[in-house]
């Protein structure tokens, strides 16, 4: 892995990435990233977002896919947006991976940048978290997907009994890259040869583990997978609604454990999920709601159903 002092060259004075520019001090079209940013009626914090990571990159080639939104929230948004920010609007809610696989296709076999970013439409940066994303990809070519670290400096890990649960630690010092198991999803940037080695997402999961599974899965292909710390992002809501994620989260942690850990190990974690549901059914924790634990169940049976993709509209 790459070190603090290696980072710190790479970055420059004042925390900002030395970028490749051209006499006119612009960036050249290999050396400025892909901005892709997932929007599902958030008008507002999408463009929070967005101004923020134009703030940090000047020129970010920038690409919003809307999942559907509703016509009034997807309105709002294409009015805030400068004109030099594409947007794509779907018919459908396609998902977290299956979206971004369509922009990811486009951006492998249409353009040259080494780097896309890919963000959540409600992510919150850090002033400098980019720049240190993108410093640690050029100081390491053997990192292929790195994301920041959050607030609470959580380490996500992957093992079979728990699925991905995380680890809360003394933050070591801005600049340290860790290696970890899969990515926070939030926001996180892949290289190009990257994910041409290894694949986009796996459009099995829809939401919510597929950049746990797109980690793992470099790893796996001899990928480093990190975490830079001192380049923070939050993420403080989420517009999914409730029985979504349970349903999901339940699910795509059974498929994960599968794919990585095999038969036996699923097994074991079900028999974990199960003990979990029976619980919280005899003590209820004050933030849940009787629909989660219902659906919940439901993504415990599709599992075993062999029910993938997007939850079904009851949820």
């Amino acid at each position: 892995m790459v070190s603090p002092a290696r980072l710190d060259r790479v970055l420059g004075a004042g925390g900002r990435r030395k970028a490749g520019v051209n006499q006119d001090g612009v960036c050249s079209e290999k050396d400025r990233p892909r901005f892709v940013i997932v929007h599902w009626n958030r008008p507002a914090e999408c463009l929070a977002t967005i101004r923020s990571s134009i703030a940090q990159i000047p020129g970010l080639h920038t690409l919003v896919l809307d999942n559907n939104s509703s016509t009034a929230n997807y309105e709002t948004l294409r009015g805030l947006l400068d004109s030099s920010v594409e947007i794509l609007r779907f018919q459908e809610n396609k998902g977290w991976g299956p979206a971004l696989n369509v922009a990811l296709r486009k951006w492998l076999n249409e353009e040259n940048s080494r780097y896309c970013f890919i963000s959540a439409h409600d992510a919150e940066l850090a002033s400098d978290c980019l720049a240190r994303l993108q410093a640690a990809m050029d100081a390491d070519p053997k990192l292929g997907i790195v994301c920041p670290q959050y607030p609470d400096c959580s380490v996500p890990q992957l093992s079979p009994l728990h699925g991905v649960s995380y680890k809360f630690v003394n933050p070591p010092r801005p600049g340290y890259v860790e290696s970890i198991d899969v990515p926070h999803g939030t926001l996180m940037i892949v290289r190009r040869e990257c994910l041409a080695d290894i694949g986009l997402f796996d459009e099995r999961y829809f939401a919510y583990g597929d950049e746990h599974e797109l980690g793992a899965r470099a790893r796996r292909q001899g990928w480093e997978v990190g975490l830079i710390w001192g380049a923070i992002v939050a993420n403080p809501q989420t517009s999914t609604p409730s029985q979504w994620r349970s349903y999901i989260f339940t699910r795509n942690s059974l498929l994960l454990v599968h794919d990585y850990f095999g038969k036996w190990a699923v097994l074991l974690r079900a028999l974990v999920i199960l003990g979990n549901m029976v619980w919280h059914a005899i003590f209820p924790p004050e933030n849940d709601v009787a629909s989660s634990a219902c659906a919940r169940r439901r993504g415990f049976l599709a599992y075993f159903a062999g029910r993938i993709g997007p939850p079904p509209p009851s949820q």
